[in-house]
Parts: structure tokens; sequence; C-alpha cells
């Protein structure tokens, strides 16, 4: 929420200074010659009075032969910031974050920042937890996938960098992708098929590790719908 900081009260300070008057002849040319309103220019210079009126920042301006362009810059850095709603979700996010692996950690940020950029409107604290939520859930899966690969990959002692490793990474991502994505069996099977024969099209068809990988992968998928 807007507070009149120290740095605001700064400017003004400086503000009078270049006009060369001391505190009681600026409280003069305000009009503010009531009580207390001397101790309150104190206050406001010194950002010890976080909630002066706007009238009376006008007042000690124009006392200055100012305006608030000379001040539009201090203003504009507390405008130009997200809403309070928004740094609610910040806040939340990176709590969530937290809790995550490192790596998670920085593409669940990664991905907020830009989700949010891309709104035209403010998105609702709870709903966009869920949505950080849901893609921490698919980038943990996804490290996960990655690991199973590399391990069946060391174990069948295929060459990391080899054509048929490559391929079956491949392999690996589209048979997770159809596994995670396609809720109808009916329309599954069929995409299931042909991915097979893509297998048999690029040369990795016969490789044990293929079905292995299928039988695992299945597995894992099964395990993350059950967690959800």
């Amino acid at each position: 929420m807007f507070r009149f900081t120290p740095e605001m009260g700064l400017r003004l300070r400086e503000l009078r200074f270049r006009e060369g008057m001391t505190q009681q002849e600026l409280v003069v040319l305000m009009g503010r010659q009531g009580k207390g309103n001397h101790q309150l220019i104190g206050k406001v210079e010194l950002g010890k009075a976080p909630y002066p009126s706007l009238g009376f920042v006008a007042d000690y301006l124009r006392a200055c032969r100012a305006s608030f362009a000379d001040i539009a810059d201090l203003l504009n850095a507390y405008t130009f910031q997200p809403t309070v709603l928004e740094q609610r979700g910040y806040k939340r996010v990176r709590s969530l974050a937290k809790k995550l692996s490192w790596r998670v950690a920085g593409a669940v940020e990664k991905y907020d920042h830009h989700v949010l950029r891309a709104k035209l409107t403010t998105e609702p604290v709870r709903k966009r937890l869920a949505r950080v939520r849901a893609y921490a859930r698919g980038q943990e899966a996804q490290r996960q996938l990655n690991r199973l690969v590399e391990t069946e990959l060391s174990s069948a002692g295929i060459k990391p960098a080899s054509v048929e490793a490559a391929w079956t990474r491949v392999y690996a991502r589209k048979l997770w992708r159809l596994l995670t994505r396609s809720k109808d069996e009916h329309k599954l099977k069929p995409k299931l098929e042909e991915l097979e024969r893509w297998t048999a099209d690029i040369g990795i068809e016969a490789l044990p590790v293929r079905a292995t990988l299928r039988e695992r992968i299945t597995a894992l998928v099964d395990e993350s719908i059950a967690r959800t």
C-alpha cells in the first residue's frame, strides 16, 4: 500500500532548499500557520508522516514554485509496481517455489512471470496458484521422465550421444505426451499404433529399451494421475 517515503520527503526538502526557505517561511507561504503544521512539515520531509494529504503535498509544491512533475518519477516508481493482488500472488508463488528443487523452482517462477505479463486482467491468487502448481507437477514429472530414460539407456549400454539414444529420447517424449494428454482410450489406441509404426520407420522398433520404456513410462503416468 502507498506510503510517503523518506525518499519523497527528501525530494520535497531539496525543493524547499532550492528556494532558500526555512520551514517556518514555508508554512506561511502554504497558508498553514495552524498549530502542528510546522511539525508536520518536518515529519513529511523525514518520511515520518507516511500519509500526508494530497492537498498538503500540493500546497508544499506550490509554495516551492514546484509541481507534481518534480516528484513524478518517485510516484511513478510506486504506481508502475504490480497491483497488491499481483504482489500477493508473487509472494505465494515464491513460497511454493521454495519447496521445489532449484531447477523446477526457477522454471516455475519464469513461467509465472511470463503468463502474468501475457494476461490482460489480474488473476485471482487461488487460480494463479492452481495454475502454477499444475505447471510445477508437469516439470517434476518431466525431470522424472528424463532420469528414467537416461537410466534405461545406460542399463541397455546405449551411448548417450548415439543416434539410437537420440531417437529413443524423442520416442519417450512422444509417448509421454500421448499418455498424459489423451484421456479417451478409443482415440488413444490408434495414436499409439501410429507411434509404434514411427519407431519402425526410424529403426528403433527392435531395441529392447524401447519396450522397457513403454512399460515404465505407462506406469509413471498412471502413478502421476493417481497422485492428482
